[in-house]
């Protein structure tokens, strides 16, 4: 199949991955979260959300004979950086939402980052420094641009409905459900030329199932921290991911 109908297939794939209907997203969108498990899920998805950009740049540094590419990859990148505005970059955003809930930096920097979050960065961290830019280009465009809208959906029901958080609180959240859809457009016209024999589209299809199962473990992590017990459902386990 060429690279249109491969992607076409690969976005039906992703958008029918668990990590889209876990039962964290499924609780904590319906707003069954007390204020302290509201607090914990803030502090922890920060971990990932501040490092989140820096994907980005590793695998803009290993295209360093595709300046296409390099370019359609600046681009989200900008918006990630706010527009080089120190006060709107997706980091800011997302501690404007923490003191929205009184969140102070002492309570966000001081406790461990969760085992299944640290994975979820470690993987993402190994695709996107692979030589072959393939693996990072599946983890960054249909693994994160296409599930992240509905994902960030449900996060900002949750906190409107447990928190009573006002709009202005949750731009982090809903900035991305518009957002995503263009940097979606992007990622998918840089993958395309990647993704045109059987090879390059085995490396992308590996990519954006890897980083998938990965946001899975880091749900059941969120899941757990937030509401006391072990998830539901389980998929991969932190182990798995490392191994």
């Amino acid at each position: 199949m060429n690279s249109e109908e491969f992607l076409g297939r690969l976005k039906r794939e992703v958008i029918g991955h668990p990590a889209l209907t876990h039962p964290f997203l499924e609780r904590f969108g319906d707003g069954d979260v007390s204020p302290e498990g509201v607090r914990a899920f803030a502090i922890q998805y920060y971990r990932h959300v501040r490092v989140s950009r820096l994907y980005l740049a590793a695998v803009i540094s290993n295209c360093r004979d595709d300046e296409g590419l390099q370019l359609a990859l600046a681009d989200i990148l900008f918006d990630e950086y706010g527009h080089l505005n120190p006060e709107e970059t997706h980091p800011a955003l997302y501690r404007r939402f923490m003191r929205a809930l009184d969140i102070m930096e002492e309570e966000w920097e001081s406790p461990r980052t969760l085992p299944e979050t640290a994975a979820y960065i470690s993987v993402h961290y190994e695709l996107c420094r692979h030589p072959d830019v393939r693996f990072g280009l599946g983890a960054l465009g249909p693994a994160s641009e296409w599930p992240v809208p509905p994902i960030y959906v449900r996060l900002a029901e949750g906190l409107k409905k447990a928190a009573g958080l006002p709009d202005a609180a949750l731009e982090i959240f809903t900035s991305h459900v518009t957002m995503d859809v263009e940097h979606a457009r992007i990622m998918m016209e840089a993958a395309a030329p990647y993704a045109e024999d059987e090879s390059g589209q085995s490396k992308v299809r590996e990519g954006a199932m890897r980083s998938l199962d990965a946001r899975s473990v880091m749900m059941d992590g969120l899941y757990k921290a937030v509401f006391g017990e072990p998830a539901p459902v389980r998929g991969a386990s932190v182990q798995a991911l490392r191994g």
